[in-house]
């Protein structure tokens, strides 16, 4: 009973120590007041080379048809309270070359600054040479099953 005990206090703590550090108010705060406006009052787009090297790195581990990226331009940050989760994170939109495709597509990368990570909600629909919203694609597929 006392191996028992001392096992599963055990896993409570490595369990707690691999939860992903919880976003903070003064988190929003920083990310906030690194947004500049310029003399028009629109907001000056984000462009850090540490990010821009992370999204590249990211595409090219993960779309394997991709061939290069070209513009990668910050679109907006957002954020989400709730009395049980917090998060916020920024999107960017990346011009890609996608292999055996003529024209330059468009893919939305977000970067979630508590974290540092680069993610994807779209994979590439082949039938249609776009990426779609992995959502989307669930649903197409669940409607067509149905």
């Amino acid at each position: 009973m006392k191996k028992l005990l001392t096992l599963c206090l055990a896993l409570l703590s490595l369990q707690v120590y691999a939860q992903e550090k919880r976003v903070t108010i003064d988190d929003f705060v920083t990310e906030h007041n690194g947004l500049e406006e310029n003399q028009d009052g629109e907001i000056v787009p984000i462009n850090d080379r540490e990010i821009n090297k992370k999204i590249r790195f990211f595409i090219e581990e993960k779309y394997d048809n991709v061939e290069y990226t070209r513009n990668i331009i910050w679109d907006s940050y957002e954020t989400f309270i709730s009395p049980y989760d917090r998060r916020h994170h920024h999107t960017f939109i990346v011009q890609v070359k996608v292999i055996d495709v003529k024209r330059l597509k468009y893919l939305e990368v977000d970067y979630y600054p508590n974290t540092k990570l680069i993610d994807s909600h779209f994979e590439w629909d082949e039938e249609i040479q776009e990426f779609e919203e992995k959502e989307m694609v669930e649903e197409e597929a669940a409607a067509i099953n149905a």
